[in-house]
């Protein structure tokens, strides 16, 4: 009896444990993940701060990868609590430590271009012979119109690559191409705008050093665009400065020693900027976890 009681008291404890392990590890969440909206995601949660139950969650840089899809929360919303943030879903393009170029579009890591094994869409423009009803036109290939241009003889769509090409194909249709941010316009809606960084934009931009945990950075009125989030907002200092001088917490600095790892995300829908181009490096400390499923 005194054994079948002591069978039963560690049976319990194992499948405490078990829940507990997979409660605190793993999540269901949702998020807009395009062209999917408000999708269903498994997701592997990674240690936080901002999070309970961290003792069995593993570390960032033991699950964190390059062309991961991540959750995480808003990092430019720092006046509500972490748990009330809306989530997004982006995928990680750098590491702490990579350097990353983006040349019309095209992704570069520590100079070497991107391989992907997943669709990534763009901005395309279809230019026909005719006027064309485009929804009719379109029917059945995976693409969204944003807007007819050409009193109805072409439009602007989402699409792949591979999409484009066969869109390319259809009779009437006279060309495809994709539609790209000239590398001379420099956007103010691009994280760098808050400093003097010139010319990136949503195609072209850096290259950039994605910050890592006490490295030390050099500070100066052409660059402290790249390092003003990270600096005032995500390690909560007062950041001030102008042409001549930079000034954190009251006292000038030219260099600067980072608190915490950092990642570089886009979005697979490229023409949505809201990822590392408009808000800058993810800090760690915003991130939920791994998406496990698609």
């Amino acid at each position: 009896m005194h054994r079948k009681k002591t069978i039963f008291v560690v049976s319990i404890i194992i499948i405490g444990v078990l829940g507990l392990f997979l409660f605190s590890t793993l999540a269901f969440f949702k998020a807009d993940v395009y062209p999917n909206l408000n999708k269903q995601l498994i997701v592997r949660k990674i240690k936080n701060p901002n999070i309970h139950f961290n003792i069995f969650k593993p570390s960032a840089s033991k699950v964190l990868k390059i062309g991961d899809l991540i959750l995480y929360k808003n990092p430019l919303l720092f006046d509500i609590k972490f748990k009330e943030k809306p989530n997004y879903c982006s995928r990680i393009i750098g590491l702490p430590g990579d350097i990353i170029t983006i040349k019309e579009s095209k992704v570069f890591v520590n100079d070497i271009e991107l391989e992907t094994n997943f669709d990534i869409w763009f901005l395309y423009r279809v230019s026909c012979i005719n006027e064309e009803n485009f929804e009719e036109l379109l029917e059945g290939y995976q693409a969204e119109i944003v807007e007819l241009l050409n009193n109805g003889k072409a439009c602007n769509i989402i699409t792949t690559n591979t999409t484009a090409k066969k869109i390319q194909n259809i009779d009437g249709v006279v060309n495809v191409r994709k539609i790209l941010v000239d590398k001379a316009y420099n956007d103010p809606y691009m994280f760098s705008s808050k400093g003097n960084t010139p010319l990136w934009n949503m195609d072209n931009l850096g290259p950039i050093s994605v910050p890592e945990i006490d490295v030390t950075v050099f500070l100066k009125p052409k660059n402290i665009g790249i390092y003003f989030y990270l600096i005032d907002i995500h390690e909560e200092n007062n950041l001030n400065f102008d042409i001549n001088s930079i000034k954190i917490n009251g006292e000038k600095a030219n260099s600067y020693i980072i608190k915490q790892n950092y990642y570089f995300v886009l979005n697979d829908n490229r023409y949505n900027p809201k990822d590392s181009r408009t808000w800058g490096f993810i800090p760690e400390d915003q991130i939920i976890g791994k998406v496990i499923n698609l």
